[in-house]
């Protein structure tokens, strides 16, 4: 579940027990000097897809989002827990990952759902319009931004729409945001580095192989943006770094660094809004190498109608054996349901170049009808 742009927008895998929940909020109330405001969001979503593919199951998915806040007078706390139901194996989303961004976000590792404590940090209010948060922290919150394509639960579910598919980033992690915002007629700056695995990035999810941060071939994943917003326009552009040695595609015996940079430009009228992104990663190490996505939005007197197109270039060593690109494009129509709900039917066209290898067949694309529930507090 992403926040609003003016917050961390907090977008998987250990159970999270009551214990370490208790403890959390007893520091985050043990540390207020004076607060001034305390915060609950709480989201519940549900998704059902199906697809024209013989080798896929109709699926049923459900996540649950719960952020609490504490705000005072030099700093904010901030707790997410969340929750998804267990995938299966033969679904749309096995089979097609991208298609549904809100599944698989909470596994066990087993593979099973779960519940856990995906953010607890501290962000201090610096002086001159600037933040520092530290703690366990989604750094694809902050890079990457869209104001139409940004949260899998109201916008786009596809996982394209939502994050650039060239950034490597890491899952919850533990690690550092540096926030400036616009002055002077200059950019609002972001700047990242955390540890380059994330809960879900190790093998055994667990908090105590997050903590030991020079364990094994970790390293460290760094990024960087600047943005330029004014009322209808917005332009962002940015580099991200991980300095763990990672194996070239071509030759294993090989390792180096990954890297790459990303741009996005928004623009949003009265009714209307577009979103437009570009990444480029290295390409002896990427999987997607290049991408390139356009997503367009417009609000009717019925709801929120939405298009977007994504396209991701595979590494050459992978084309080479005859796989096609990447493709996901999706078309949705979001209806409220009262002031707290609404529900949004969808079809998407995907391209997996990927499932032929693994799992057979002619076709590595689909078309995939589904429809979103999502209820909010």
């Amino acid at each position: 579940m992403s926040r609003a742009e003016s917050r961390s927008e907090p977008r998987n895998r250990r159970p999270a027990n009551l214990h370490l929940v208790a403890t959390c909020v007893a520091l985050c109330v043990s540390g207020a000097a004076a607060p001034e405001d305390f915060g609950v969001e709480l989201g519940l979503t549900a998704v059902g897809q199906v697809a024209d593919d013989s080798r896929t199951d109709a699926e049923l998915t459900a996540s649950a989002d719960l952020f609490l806040t504490l705000t005072q007078r030099r700093g904010e706390w901030l707790l997410y827990v969340e929750g998804s139901t267990t995938p299966d194996g033969n679904g749309v989303s096995s089979l097609y990952p991208t298609a549904n961004a809100d599944a698989r976000s909470v596994l066990t590792r087993s593979g099973g759902g779960t519940v856990q404590v995906s953010e607890f940090n501290y962000t201090a209010f610096l002086p001159s319009d600037s933040t520092l948060m530290v703690g366990l922290i989604d750094p694809s919150a902050w890079l990457d931004r869209g104001r139409i394509a940004n949260d899998e639960n109201r916008q786009f579910l596809n996982g394209s729409f939502v994050n650039n598919a060239t950034i490597a980033f890491p899952d919850y992690t533990l690690g550092a945001v540096y926030r400036r915002k616009a002055r002077d007629g200059g950019p609002e700056i972001t700047a990242i580095l955390s540890s380059s695995s994330g809960l879900a990035d190790l093998p055994q999810r667990s908090y105590q192989s997050l903590v030991n941060l020079f364990a094994g071939d970790r390293g460290a994943f760094a990024g960087a943006g600047a943005s330029w917003t004014d009322q209808r326009t917005t332009w962002r552009a940015g580099v991200w770094l991980r300095s763990d040695q990672q194996p070239v595609i071509s030759d294993s015996t090989s390792t180096e660094m990954n890297y790459g940079v990303y741009g996005v430009y928004g623009w949003q009228g009265d009714c209307d809004a577009w979103n437009i992104r570009l990444g480029f990663a290295n390409e002896d190490l990427s999987v997607a190498t290049r991408f390139a996505a356009i997503a367009y939005q417009r609000r009717t007197p019925y709801g929120t109608l939405g298009v977007g197109v994504a396209h991701t270039e595979i590494a050459q060593d992978l084309r080479e054996r005859q796989l096609d690109p990447a493709l996901d494009s999706e078309l949705f129509f979001r209806m409220p349901l009262g002031p707290s709900a609404h529900i949004t039917p969808s079809i998407q066209y995907v391209r997996n170049p990927l499932i032929r290898s693994e799992r057979g067949g002619s076709s590595s694309a689909t078309f995939i009808a589904g429809v979103r529930f999502h209820w909010s507090l």
